[in-house]
């Protein structure tokens, strides 16, 4: 169906408009904590897990007009655990050496405005991202949800290795205020086909890590958590 969809937008503005996609598979570990300082590692025992990512973005040469990229990370994970401590969460207390059954989610979805400041064998883009979460966090059930907007920098550079197809980059999004911080970083390498003509079909591979440190007023839930892991993504030039 995507795929449908983007033949159809291609094709009426083939002459202005490039899309780039990507879907794949990142293996996530975590560590941190939620609500009061419980470990998301030793109290929760959530450890790992696996994360889906989708991303499209439009790209055209009108000047001063923004590209825009969407792209959406479904983060989700669950564990049995035991507390370290006594606390109250949602309106209930949990008290020290209680069982419990965790779930949690940081589902979020990017939009991002940015530039190509640079083409010339090297890629390099810089905007502004808005990430909204819809997510949340359920202990034995009581559940809080995460729903919230945080805006951040982001920048992109991608190096091609010429007449290889092959090419080396990373991307960020940062952001800190207010006590709250947010961090997302990625190095690639990635290969691609070198066509005369589109569509071309690769494949990337790397390092993300995810950190969020936001308190109850914006995020509805205190966290500082970390999710990091290796991806591998098949992706589309059409």
């Amino acid at each position: 169906m995507l795929g449908v969809l983007l033949g159809a937008g291609v094709s009426a503005q083939a002459d202005f408009l490039w899309v780039y996609a990507g879907a794949g598979y990142w293996n996530t570990n975590y560590s941190g904590s939620l609500i009061a300082n419980v470990s998301v590692e030793d109290e929760l025992n959530i450890r790992s897990g696996s994360s889906s990512y989708l991303y499209v973005a439009f790209e055209h040469p009108l000047p001063l007009v923004p590209n825009i990229k969407v792209a959406r990370t479904g983060i989700q994970d669950n564990g049995n655990g035991t507390l370290a401590r006594d606390f109250t969460f949602g309106g209930t207390t949990y008290s020290s050496s209680e069982p419990v059954v965790t779930d949690i989610e940081l589902t979020n979805t990017d939009v991002t405005l940015y530039y190509e400041v640079v083409d010339l064998g090297m890629d390099l883009d810089i905007g502004l991202t808005g990430r909204f979460f819809q997510g949340g966090v359920s202990l034995n059930g009581t559940r809080q949800d995460i729903n919230g907007f945080l805006p951040m920098i982001y920048g992109r550079a991608r190096f091609g290795l010429p007449f290889t197809g092959t090419w080396v980059g990373g991307d960020i999004n940062y952001m800190g205020f207010s006590g709250n911080q947010i961090a997302d970083y990625a190095v690639r390498v990635g290969w691609e086909t070198e066509n005369l003509i589109l569509p071309e079909i690769g494949i990337e591979g790397g390092y993300r890590r995810f950190s969020l440190d936001a308190n109850a007023d914006d995020l509805d839930v205190n966290i500082d958590t970390q999710v990091d892991g290796f991806f591998v993504n098949l992706t589309g030039h059409f």
